[in-house]
């Protein structure tokens, strides 16, 4: 065998492409030196206990009615064999089942922590119980199992079931993402928080968060990514510690209206590289004018590489046509890599304020301008509007926009005879785009991006009659199919023509 082969690090490499668990026990009994390395790749990522105590002697436990039954306690030799498993594992995923309460019980006496799952660095916990019995074993089980260096722990809880995490020690925590069906309070997060000032990472998106926690999270030395809600109850002249959230560069704040993210925006300067935005209603006019004008002044001009906008709802008093915004106090972040806005109420646009949004940003490449709902508006973009955009950004690879392509009484724009194709793009979402002329769409299209394998369209709830909504889409879905066609012919003619060409300069 060669000597590449014995080490245990390549052997990891070329394992995990590894079809299955029963092509990696093979491998385990074909040669003394790939037994480790493969047992670990098979251990190393269990939604469950049960393989861990299926490797324990037959007499130790048994299935009933399919649940899994620990007859009676471990032996010093029992944990042995339970510790060389056990400290292969390094992502575990556990459920909460009242029917499990009786193998916690039966793993809360090691002769050491270290034979729980020593090497253990992320962690999923699904239990959505309140105050069930035997609830209080798995707690205790878990404050065995974080007595170690966990990293990353993702919790869909219940309140009860997060308080207790909370006094489980995981101070080692670098990520953390807590999701619930239900609201927590926001003191219980507070209590979970406070105490894990080495995070880098934090996800709570679904319960507000106090503004005593947002004191904590600002003087969080590492924390680079972060996550939250905010109430209502945020104070419009919110106040934190000096020099906060120093290392932070990807910010995400959801809320129900825009003040309190108008706050947590004025309490410093931010040097991000990422912000987004999540609000379950709409903007109102005034505090979107206000928004969009704070944004460059709180946010580093230099560093933000992405803006994405979202609303859920539309708002009561905001139409396109009374109302119409403009992008142009974005247009400060020189640097944008991306932007998404997404909701009822979009930036007017027309190909001129296209080409200016084009040239504003050269770098941009990803543009998501998707409306979710509301009334329907016919496109003020056409295709050529299109050539504009990939003229000016040429690193473009992802792209959501509503075109007009409707040519009943004018003829479909020429493809444009400057090579501007863009090959990055294989799929467009058209979003709520009219369209006629297939084919001629189609040969448009395949001279500006003649990658393109994939159309989306009419995906979303804007009010529009049904039948011209299937009509349009199916549409859409003939152009992807036509474009594939269309641009292999003109890859062809390209082709003939050099063959041509070359055959000429050799007769002469």
């Amino acid at each position: 065998m060669h000597r590449c082969l014995r080490l245990e690090e390549i052997l990891q490499e070329i394992f995990k492409n590894a079809a299955d668990h029963r092509s990696l026990t093979v491998l385990a009994r074909t040669c003394r030196s790939f037994y480790e390395p493969t047992l670990n790749l098979i251990y190393s990522d269990l939604s469950e206990l049960k393989p861990l105590i299926e490797r324990l002697p037959h007499d130790l436990w048994s299935t009933n009615s399919g649940e899994l039954v620990i007859r009676g306690p471990l032996r010093p030799q029992d944990w042995e064999v339970f510790a060389s498993y056990s400290r292969r594992v390094r992502t575990l995923r556990l459920r909460w089942f009242a029917s499990d309460a009786k193998l916690y019980r039966a793993l809360l006496s090691p002769p050491d922590p270290s034979f729980l799952l020593p090497n253990l660095r992320t962690f999923t916990w699904h239990c959505l119980s309140t105050r069930s019995a035997g609830l209080d074993d798995m707690f205790a089980f878990m404050r065995l199992l974080f007595s170690h260096n966990l990293a990353e722990a993702q919790l869909i809880v219940s309140e009860y079931a997060l308080a207790a995490f909370s006094d489980f020690g995981c101070t080692s925590l670098r990520k953390l993402v807590i999701q619930s069906h239900n609201a927590i309070s926001a003191n219980v997060t507070e209590d979970v928080i406070c105490k894990l000032s080495a995070l880098k990472s934090l996800t709570c998106g679904d319960s507000e968060v106090s503004v005593a926690t947002l004191h904590h999270l600002a003087q969080f030395p590492s924390l680079s990514r972060l996550t939250i809600s905010l109430g209502d109850d945020i104070p419009y002249a919110l106040t934190l510690p000096k020099f906060p959230f120093s290392k932070l560069r990807y910010l995400t704040i959801n809320t129900k209206s825009i003040s309190p993210c108008l706050s947590m925006l004025k309490a410093t300067n931010w040097n991000i590289r990422c912000f987004h935005h999540r609000m379950d209603a709409g903007y109102d006019p005034a505090g979107r004018k206000v928004f969009l004008e704070l944004l460059p002044q709180q946010l580093s001009h230099e560093s933000l590489k992405c803006i994405s906008l979202r609303t859920v709802a539309p708002h009561q008093d905001d139409d396109p046509i009374t109302n119409p915004f403009s992008l142009k106090p974005l247009f400060s972040f020189k640097n944008l890599f991306n932007l998404e806005l997404s909701g009822t109420v979009l930036p007017w646009l027309d190909n001129d304020e296209l080409q200016k949004l084009a040239i504003a940003w050269p770098q941009l490449r990803v543009l998501i301008l998707l409306q979710k709902a509301g009334l329907y508006r016919v496109p003020q973009v056409d295709l050529t509007g299109l050539v504009l955009l990939l003229e000016h950004c040429p690193e473009l690879y992802q792209l959501t926009l509503s075109v007009n392509a409707i040519f009943d009484t004018k003829a479909p724009p020429a493809p444009p005879i400057r090579c501007i194709g863009n090959k990055l793009i294989t799929s467009i979402n058209f979003s709520n785009s009219p369209i006629t002329k297939i084919a001629e769409v189609a040969a448009f299209l395949s001279a500006i991006v003649p990658n393109l394998r994939e159309t989306l369209s009419w995906t979303e709830e804007v009010i529009y009659p049904s039948e011209k909504v299937h009509k349009y889409r199916k549409r859409w879905d003939d152009v992807a199919e036509l474009v594939r066609v269309f641009a292999e012919v003109r890859k062809q003619e390209r082709e003939a023509c050099m063959h041509a060409l070359r055959s000429e300069v050799v007769r002469k």
